[in-house]
């Protein structure tokens, strides 16, 4: 991983804006900021900010430990040279607690693990929401699992803090190790969520242990008009993922195949017809011509399938023979709204046992390379399609 490390002082901090600049255009992928200024909460939020915006695709992380990076090769970024050591946080506290969903960590995240890095000297206990606790949130189907969103807080907290461990769980309710841990101090919270950590201390009250200090921390700003957010947050962050490549291409053939699949109302052939207008790409029925030809249709189809450099397979369920699987979503009551309105004579439960005798969109989602999302206007859905389409061109 090609790392560099920033050094920020009082003579160069109004500097800052072009020093993320610089590091976002040389190809760094994780930047070390470490201060040499006195560490406050909006110098914290104020930099990830800029990072979020400056230089996206960097994972910053500001430095909380004394020690710098251990890579010998790091690039150095400004006029400040690093110190071999810098000066030691005082801690208020031995253990703390916070919770989340922690998806695709984001800077968001960081600022909220930082206070949390900054006030405890043994323990951060980190409750990473799952399963009911997080079907709610908008694209749901496509959060990270929760093993893996886990182990990123715990990297990620053990590098900056360099003296704190971090311990992880799942948490299926608001509260999770935050009233069972007797010794916990304090609580960190954003201010969307204050009411949860005052929810937190009248539980611990309840189980006669003491009162947590709750920390609230401000939510460091973004902007999605999509989905109508004014905050970084992972719901964007997995909007932004649709059109992408989510995972690694394992089986490459000739010609390219593209399975794409979708469910009852989820509006994959509003996808494949605009496909159709992709020069080099060809879109064939696959439900259909089995329907017709079972297994032999794919040699039966050869000599048109030949012609294109790739070719779009549309179907039910993914179809795991081909190159890549591109799945197609919509939340269970969209769906079933658009499956009415395309069906007038249909009800409404049956549209729903239409609905729950197909494949869950989580599992789609899980098989695939390439996610969609046809809940928005029909402008979203052609980027979307747009994006897929110049990254697979030049995958292949």
């Amino acid at each position: 991983m090609k790392t560099g490390l920033l050094v920020i002082s009082k003579h160069n901090l109004a500097d800052i804006q072009d020093f993320l600049k610089s590091a976002n255009d040389s190809g760094v992928e994780r930047l070390y900021v470490r201060l040499s200024i006195p560490r406050t909460d909006d110098q914290i939020s104020k930099i990830y900010l800029l990072s979020a915006n400056l230089c996206p695709k960097v994972d910053v992380r500001i430095l909380a430990k004394p020690q710098n990076p251990l890579e010998t090769d790091v690039q150095l970024f400004g006029s400040e040279k690093p110190l071999e050591s810098s000066g030691k946080i005082e801690k208020k506290y031995k253990k703390v607690v916070l919770g989340g969903t922690f998806d695709r960590l984001h800077n968001g995240h960081k600022v909220l693990l930082n206070k949390a890095i900054e006030l405890a000297s043994e323990e951060i206990v980190v409750g990473v929401t799952d399963k009911e606790m997080i079907i709610k949130k908008s694209l749901y189907e496509m959060i990270e699992p929760v093993e893996y969103r886990m182990r990123k807080v715990v990297e990620f907290v053990e590098d900056v803090s360099g003296e704190a461990k971090c311990t992880t769980e799942p948490i299926i309710d608001p509260y999770g190790p935050s009233i069972r841990i007797p010794d916990l101090e304090a609580i960190i919270v954003s201010r969307e969520t204050v009411k949860g950590g005052d929810a937190v201390n009248k539980r611990r009250l309840e189980n006669g242990m003491s009162q947590l200090e709750v920390i609230v921390v401000e939510l460091v700003e973004g902007s999605d008009v999509i989905l109508n957010e004014t905050k970084i947050s992972s719901s964007s962050r997995r909007r932004e993922d649709l059109g992408r490549l989510l995972k690694p291409v394992q089986n490459p053939r000739t010609p390219y195949l593209v399975n794409l699949n979708g469910g009852s109302g989820s509006g994959k052939e509003e996808i494949g017809e605009m496909l159709k207008d992709k020069a080099g790409i060809q879109v064939l029925n696959w439900d259909e011509m089995c329907e017709e030809e079972k297994s032999q249709v794919l040699k039966l189809e050869a000599s048109r399938i030949s012609k294109e450099k790739v070719v779009v397979l549309l179907s039910s369920d993914p179809l795991d023979f081909t190159s890549e699987i591109w799945s197609i979503f919509l939340p269970s009551l969209e769906a079933i709204k658009r499956i009415i309105e395309k069906n007038p004579e249909i009800s409404e439960d049956v549209a729903k046992e239409r609905l729950q005798a197909e494949i869950r969109n989580k599992e789609r989602i899980e098989k695939c390379h390439v996610a969609f999302c046809a809940l928005w206007s029909e402008k979203e859905t052609k980027e979307q399609v747009e994006r897929a389409v110049e990254e697979l061109m030049k995958r292949i």
